[in-house]
């Protein structure tokens, strides 16, 4: 599962009908890692949309109903708004602001790109309209206390799996958010999917699997994501 969510959302009620949206701009890495004792991190964008956009940054909790107001986290996005030219890239600055957080666990919070395109300024022939679509991305910020900066990449293969009824539960029993990007219950060729998650700290959850388990199925299959956003996959036994 990548670590960036996308929502459109209708700005105004104008544009052509058979026209697309696609997220034109686009970040150098799919998450952010903020070790403790850091001040600041930067993150690479570029327009790759044939026309200049608006972006509006913000951090928030990961609320899709948020807005830039009312949004707290102790990550500051600079400059919270620019404006990116076709094919321009900009480096934006996230900026801790020393708030005090868990030192016993991983913190997650999301940074929201809201790229707003241009309106046309041509007119519209009769019985025509247009239509304005903004996009939203948001990509996850992990702070990572200084305790938990060396297995951070051993972390995901501690998760436990258990078989309750015709669904497993996963346990995560480390301090660390793991990305589980999709798993699979296997009997020897077969296997029944299981849906992808995101694993808090010591947290758990139930999986339900997309067709009925294996009745001998003995071992899952996983995979999760890395720091750098890339797919690692892992097994381990379904107790």
């Amino acid at each position: 599962m990548c670590s960036k969510r996308l929502r459109a959302t209708l700005l105004s009620l104008m544009l052509l009908t058979g026209a697309q949206a696609q997220a034109g701009v686009t970040a150098e890495r799919t998450r952010v890692i903020f070790d403790e004792g850091k001040r600041e991190a930067s993150l690479a964008l570029v327009n790759q949309n044939s026309y200049p956009v608006i972006v509006q940054t913000w951090v928030d909790d990961g609320d899709l109903d948020a807005a830039p107001q009312t949004a707290q986290a102790p990550i500051m996005p600079l400059p919270p708004v620019f404006r990116l030219n076709p094919g321009q890239q900009r480096s934006l600055r996230l900026l801790y602001t020393g708030e005090a957080l868990p030192a016993d666990r991983e913190s997650l919070y999301w940074l929201n790109l809201y790229e707003i395109p241009p309106q046309s300024g041509e007119p519209l022939a009769e019985g025509q309209s247009r239509l304005t679509v903004t996009l939203r991305t948001q990509m996850k910020i992990i702070y990572r206390p200084h305790k938990l900066l060396k297995d951070a990449e051993e972390a995901p293969r501690k998760l436990v799996f258990r078989r309750t009824g015709n669904a497993v539960q996963v346990d995560n029993p480390t301090a660390y958010f793991i990305t589980l990007a999709g798993a699979e219950v296997r009997q020897g060729n077969t296997g029944s999917p299981l849906p992808a998650e995101l694993l808090p700290p010591f947290s758990q959850r139930t999986l339900s699997p997309t067709r009925p388990l294996p009745s001998s199925g003995d071992e899952v299959r996983y995979l999760w994501i890395d720091d750098g956003g890339n797919s690692q996959q892992d097994s381990a036994p379904l107790h």
